[in-house]
């Protein structure tokens, strides 16, 4: 669950809605057709300001997406990096950077400092994040209240970033995938370009 600290430290936000504090993250093992763990979000779907007599599975369900990442092994790190992409995107809809907006696929976000795991020391280089439309699962869904987009992160280094902005967010997607480096985000690996 997002926490007001959160909002607070990171984001410098002390006036939050309460109902930002009932997102979250769950976590899913491996299966037999997926060998890693999955991390994907909760609540950005919710119909908080639809009454269920307005629903409208053709439309989207409030924001209409979760964010999803995957790694090689059970760890808090993405735990925690959904937690504040997913309290970062809540603020860009609630209009706190601008006109109300949302992440999207082929958006790429700096983090400020590179993916760590935990209990591990050095040098890592995935200090961005950059949103794939998922392959691998679908894509999307449907609820009663409507449409949902599931956005696939991936960590990258900042010259992959540069990459994507001189090529495009799907060519670097298309790089990543061909040296192992998409769908699941690996904290050890150095930069593919």
């Amino acid at each position: 669950m997002l926490s007001a600290d959160l909002f607070n430290t990171v984001f410098g936000q002390t006036a939050i809605d309460p109902r930002w504090l009932h997102h979250g993250v769950f976590e899913f093992s491996p299966t037999a057709s997926r060998k890693s763990w999955l991390y994907v979000t909760s609540g950005l779907s919710n119909p908080w300001e639809t009454d269920p007599s307005e629903y409208d599975a053709s439309k989207f369900s409030e924001i209409g997406i979760e964010h999803v990442i995957e790694s090689l092994n059970q760890s808090t790190w993405p735990i925690m990096l959904l937690e504040r992409i997913l309290a970062y995107n809540i603020l860009l809809c609630a209009g706190r950077y601008g006109d109300p907006s949302s992440l999207d696929y082929g958006h790429r976000i700096p983090l400020g400092t590179p993916i760590t795991p935990e209990n591990e020391t050095g040098s890592f280089a995935l200090s961005h994040i950059l949103i794939g439309k998922p392959e691998h699962y679908p894509s999307s869904f449907t609820v009663a209240s409507g449409k949902v987009n599931l956005l696939h992160l991936v960590g990258i280094t900042e010259s992959e970033r540069d990459f994507a902005k001189k090529h495009s967010s799907d060519t670097l997607v298309d790089v990543l995938k061909k040296n192992n480096a998409y769908p699941v985000t690996n904290p050890k690996r150095l930069s593919v370009v």
